[in-house]
């Protein structure tokens, strides 16, 4: 849906009916996303009416976002750290939308933080034992995913994300055709060795992912016509490869997560990335999350960004 004023756009937003959630969770959630506005509550406000008018429509009771489209895409509004650009795969937003939002009706209902770790930081020589104690019982081994393999690794990895991942706050089930559709764009830039899975007597307990900020490649080339910004974007890629990443998923069986298989896997992910990248983000990592919370910050992770998801019924 668009808004117009004088013939001349002003802005936009998606009304999603999400059935997998709502099966799920048996529910009658909406959805909106895509959402950007100029700064002015008129037009702010007929595209929610227009938004919320479909999902009623659909017999849907409440919009909650945004989500872009889903809690599995970019999620959230950027409420806090603006100084920084966004990473790959997250959302950027101005200021003046925090206000637009409650001048609306929107009310927060959950926050979503980001932790940002230099790989100049000095980890407690406390963590380094414990998890190299670990190790050396050789119970759980830490691998990377084979490219020669990627169909059944990336079956792997399915189950694992939703296994592991069910606990956040609006969690939907993943399906495998959308996981094997977003390899086939991941597999330009992702590197291997930044892919990990855990493993206990050969069943997967657990893995991580590392991607590289493929944004600041992006924001290069993005003046450039189509076939230059994939010409230009593949010469970076090679020759001026992104500076920093972002650990944007990690995820443990639940039998598992007191074992101190998430330290190690937040341990391998700093070496390994700390001599390719100069920094990483962590996210997102819900408010109500304090186990990861705590596990950051003893690693030396700063939070410097925070996304909040909204909700309002109707």
């Amino acid at each position: 849906m668009i808004a117009y004023r004088n013939n001349k756009p002003i802005g936009r937003i998606a009304a999603i009916e999400n059935r997998s959630h709502n099966q799920y969770y048996k529910d009658k959630v909406g959805f909106f996303g895509f959402f950007d506005v100029i700064d002015d509550e008129m037009g702010a406000r007929a595209l929610l009416d227009a938004a919320e008018t479909e999902l009623k429509r659909r017999e849907l009771t409440s919009v909650r976002g945004p989500y872009n489209p889903t809690v599995n895409d970019e999620c959230g509004l950027l409420v806090e750290g603006f100084e920084s650009s966004p990473m790959i795969m997250m959302p950027y937003n101005p200021p003046y939308y925090l206000n637009l939002y409650d001048k609306i009706g929107l009310k927060g209902v959950r926050d979503l933080y980001a932790y940002y770790i230099s790989n100049q930081v000095q980890i407690p020589e406390k963590i380094t034992r414990i998890v190299d104690r670990f190790n050396k019982m050789g119970k759980v081994n830490i691998r990377h995913i084979e490219m020669k393999k990627l169909k059944e690794e990336l079956k792997i990895i399915h189950g694992l994300y939703n296994a592991t991942l069910n606990r956040n706050w609006g969690f939907t089930p993943l399906a495998l055709e959308d996981l094997e559709f977003a390899a086939n764009d991941f597999k330009a830039f992702v590197e291997p060795e930044y892919v990990l899975i855990a493993e206990k007597e050969g069943e997967p307990i657990g893995f991580s992912m590392l991607l590289p900020n493929i944004n600041e490649i992006m924001w290069k080339v993005k003046k450039s016509s189509t076939l230059g910004q994939i010409i230009k974007f593949i010469w970076n890629l090679k020759m001026n490869p992104p500076k920093e990443a972002r650990l944007a998923v990690l995820g443990v069986k639940p039998e598992f997560q007191a074992s101190g298989v998430a330290a190690v896997f937040y341990l391998e992910a700093i070496r390994r990335g700390g001599k390719r990248f100069m920094g990483a983000e962590c996210s997102w990592v819900e408010e109500s999350n304090t186990p990861m919370i705590r596990s950051l910050e003893v690693l030396g992770a700063k939070r410097y960004k925070n996304y909040r998801v909204f909700e309002k019924p109707i």
